[in-house]
Order: structure tokens, then sequence, then C-alpha cells
């Protein structure tokens, strides 16, 4: 079976996390238009715009988080998001 490509994601309020774990896939709204998050993506810093967090995990579960703003970041495969 083939390895499959993750992304390791931690969702933070200031008070405590929201989400952490291993995802398949993350959309997310970007200031500048929905973007969608997959292993191996090329690093980027984004302020994120009122929407949804839709994460997809390895047994094709769906989670989703509201946002009104936040802000993005990834690099090797390790997503932070602060909202």
């Amino acid at each position: 079976m083939a390895e499959k490509n993750l992304l390791n994601v931690s969702i933070s309020k200031v008070d405590g996390p929201v989400f952490t774990g291993e995802v398949v896939s993350v959309q997310v709204p970007g200031i500048e238009g929905e973007m969608t998050l997959l292993a191996n993506h090329e690093a980027i810093i984004s302020p994120l715009k009122e929407g949804a967090i839709t994460i997809t995990k390895e047994d094709n579960s769906v989670e989703t988080f509201d946002v009104t703003m936040g802000t993005l970041e990834l690099s090797n495969n390790q997503v932070s998001i602060l909202i």
C-alpha cells in the first residue's frame, strides 16, 4: 500500500488549541479566495477572512471550523492556523 502524504495541522485560538492532527487536506478562506492545501505544498503565509476551515482526515471524515479571521502559515507539511 502506498504511503499517504499528510499535513500536520494545528488550529488554535488565543486561549488554547482547537484542533491538532494529521490530515489529507485543509481548505481555508484566504483573503484572495479559497485555498486547498495538500502535502508538499509550497511554503505560504496568508491572512484569512471570514468563512470556514475544512479539514479532511485520512479516513475521509471531514471537520469544519467557522472563523471570522485568522492567519495561516505552512512550511514543510506543518500548518499553523491562529484564529
